[in-house]
């Protein structure tokens, strides 16, 4: 079972004020603006202290293959991209202050969310911090809010040693959310099959509701008062775990265009016959 939803009935935490950045103007990060390093080393201290940690979302698709895009770190009108690291739900007000305390200080420090809500997600709610001087940030993430269950996490780690969440439990997670757009692109990036989630997930009943429901009271509570013309609320709809996986894994030719010819690609991102990406050695996971 998942840990409970810290995120019903609680307030969203304020918002810290911007320190100016003594560098001009931020520095490159690290593994050719990836910020890879900056993030290993969060994830250590994290883990150093007691806290489990993982790096989700846009990160994590990138890592089992998905053929997602990080942001240009040297157009400074673009939304910087942030890596989202995830924590326990009960522990993420200690890993705040452990991100927060003067060991941590001259690396890092907390600044506003993001303002705009973003769909089918709290990421605006959530603690955000910066490199000090660099181009990196990244957000704490609840795990109920990916729905990934705590105590203790699966790890996967990278050829660097960033923690990422195992592909059964990624994959779950997608299942259970009913995030289809990032389902499909887990399935194209990885090119499971469908006896490896026969194997491997658990198929059987419908997604969590429950989940879907106390995620959209969290999303109209952090919406109140604010003036947005709408609120993205998470999809509703009731679906059959194990069609739904077999409809995705089914499509994957389907999804191909005419840029990816089924002669050369076994999937939109994959080449017949490429070895699987997480088992080989990219600077930028």
């Amino acid at each position: 079972m998942l840990a409970p939803n810290f995120h019903v009935n609680a307030p969203v935490p304020p918002d810290p004020v911007e320190k100016p950045s003594t560098y001009s103007p931020d520095e490159v990060p690290s593994c050719g603006g990836h910020g890879t390093l900056e993030i290993l080393e969060v994830t250590r201290y994290l883990e150093a202290h007691g806290i489990e940690c993982c790096i989700v979302g846009v990160s994590a698709l990138m890592f089992y293959g998905a053929g997602r895009v990080r942001d240009v770190w040297n157009i400074p009108r673009f939304t910087p991209f942030e890596w989202e690291l995830c924590v326990p739900s009960e522990k993420v007000g200690e890993a705040v202050s452990l991100l927060a305390s003067d060991s941590m200080a001259p690396k890092i420090h907390a600044v506003p969310p993001i303002p705009i809500p973003q769909p089918s997600s709290l990421s605006h709610t959530y603690h955000r911090f910066k490199g000090g001087g660099v181009h990196f940030y990244f957000i704490l993430v609840p795990a109920y809010d990916v729905h990934i269950r705590s105590g203790p996490f699966r790890i996967q780690r990278s050829s660097n040693g960033v923690p990422y969440p195992t592909l059964p439990v990624l994959m779950q997670s997608f299942l259970d959310m009913n995030d289809d757009v990032s389902l499909c692109d887990c399935i194209d990036g990885s090119n499971v099959s469908e006896e490896w989630g026969n194997q491997h997930l658990r198929l059987d009943g419908t997604n969590d509701l429950e989940w879907t429901r106390k995620m959209n009271i969290a999303a109209a509570e952090a919406a109140r008062g604010k003036g947005w013309m709408f609120v993205h609320y998470f999809p509703t709809s009731t679906i059959s775990r194990r069609e739904k996986w077999e409809s995705r894994v089914r499509s994957k030719k389907g999804r191909m265009g005419w840029t990816t010819p089924e002669g050369l690609f076994d999937t939109r991102f994959r080449l017949k016959g490429s070895p699987d990406p997480w088992t080989q050695k990219f600077v930028s996971s």
